[in-house]
């Protein structure tokens, strides 16, 4: 059944590798930072998601060292988990707010993007909508 079902980044990830010239990306600098979803770093390695994010020559790419970011679909909403889900977020929200001004904050889950945006003062990019940014027309 997994040989059918794909993570968007490593579909992407795997399509590059085998046509690298099927997306050409702009060569904008840049620092992207990314939290991986806890479903994907369950079923894999993540290092894929660093992997697509630096085909975009002149960026920097990096995985946050995270944990989940404490949302777990509807639990963080949930009144009575609310203070603990923050707690549970509070190392991500850390290390989200210590990145350099500037820096592209990615997360794929978006729960993860919910809970980041709510603890911090940025907007969070899905990694497709940081490829089509850079994507050259």
């Amino acid at each position: 059944m997994m040989s059918r079902c794909f993570l968007f980044e490593h579909f992407i990830e795997a399509l590059l590798r085998s046509e690298p010239n099927a997306l050409t990306f702009n060569t904008e600098p840049g620092n992207v930072v990314i939290h991986a979803h806890c479903h994907a770093k369950a079923l894999m390695h993540t290092g894929y998601m660093k992997h697509l994010a630096g085909r975009m020559h002149g960026r920097k790419a990096s995985l946050l060292d995270t944990g989940c970011c404490g949302m777990a679909g509807a639990f963080g909403a949930l009144s009575s988990k609310y203070e603990l889900s923050l707690k549970v977020a509070e190392p991500l929200a850390q290390q989200v707010r210590s990145q350099p001004h500037g820096t592209t904050i990615v997360a794929s889950g978006t729960s993860c993007r919910h809970q980041i945006e709510h603890l911090a003062p940025v907007r969070v990019k899905h990694m497709a909508e940081l490829l089509a940014d850079a994507l050259v027309n």
